[in-house]
């Protein structure tokens, strides 16, 4: 645990000296998140919040986690920092953990951050069990992309071309809300389709969760098939 939070502080410093990287995954989700909530009209009814919450946390999770971990590992892959933590004593395991946490916790605190202003500006309380789905899935799903991608990805700038594709997926999972089960298909549906259920009660949690699951276990396996420690 020691090795794990000496090597998530230097990643956070890392990632904070990094400017395109920091704007993206910090300052980035939350302006998008407040703006999403501030045009919304006194009284709008819930399936519009439903949209507007499931907006927030696929921002979130696309920019603080999804982005950050791509651009990040890609750095540190080609500048051989990740050679040299994998040289040391401690485990792939470890050192990958280190290095995704500070990532997988920004992700976390933000989408409570939205979630908390979004409820004191009128959103209904959405119901607790089909967000905690989301954000655990939504953030594995987004973490296990984010290692997949890194391996296409020469340096934190060329991310913001290679994350994109992704990106249209998972915001493309706010359609969950409006145009049905089909949309369940895209990464992003299963978040869209629980965070709905949680605030309108409308929709199924199981096909959701299901959804969001098959996709986090491809990613997963994406990652560990392709996932490299030293250039090319």
């Amino acid at each position: 645990m020691k090795v794990v939070l000496a090597l998530a502080r230097a990643e956070l410093k890392l990632l904070l000296r990094n400017k395109t990287v920091a704007v993206s995954s910090l300052l980035m989700p939350v302006l998008v998140g407040l703006w999403a909530g501030y045009n919304l009209p006194d009284g709008a009814p819930p399936a519009t919040w439903a949209i507007t919450l499931s907006v927030q946390l696929l921002v979130v999770l696309g920019f603080t986690v999804y982005f950050a971990v791509t651009a990040g590992l890609a750095a540190r892959r080609e500048d051989r920092y990740l050679k040299r933590l994998r040289s040391g004593e401690a485990s792939d395991a470890v050192v990958l953990a280190g290095l995704l946490t500070p990532g997988v916790l920004l992700g976390v605190l933000q989408a409570v951050l939205l979630l908390a202003i979004s409820i004191g500006m009128g959103a209904p309380v959405p119901s607790p069990l089909p967000v905690l789905l989301a954000l655990v899935l939504g953030t594995g799903l987004c973490v296990g992309a984010g290692v997949a991608t890194s391996a296409r990805t020469s340096s934190s700038e060329q991310a913001q071309i290679t994350t994109l594709p992704m990106f249209l997926a998972l915001l493309g999972g706010v359609m969950a809300v409006i145009a049905g089960p089909r949309w369940l298909l895209l990464p992003g549906g299963g978040i869209g389709g629980l965070v709905h259920h949680a605030v309108t009660g409308e929709g199924d949690v199981l096909p959701a969760a299901g959804s969001l699951l098959a996709w986090t276990v491809l990613f997963a396996l994406l990652a560990k098939a392709w996932f490299r420690w030293e250039p090319r």
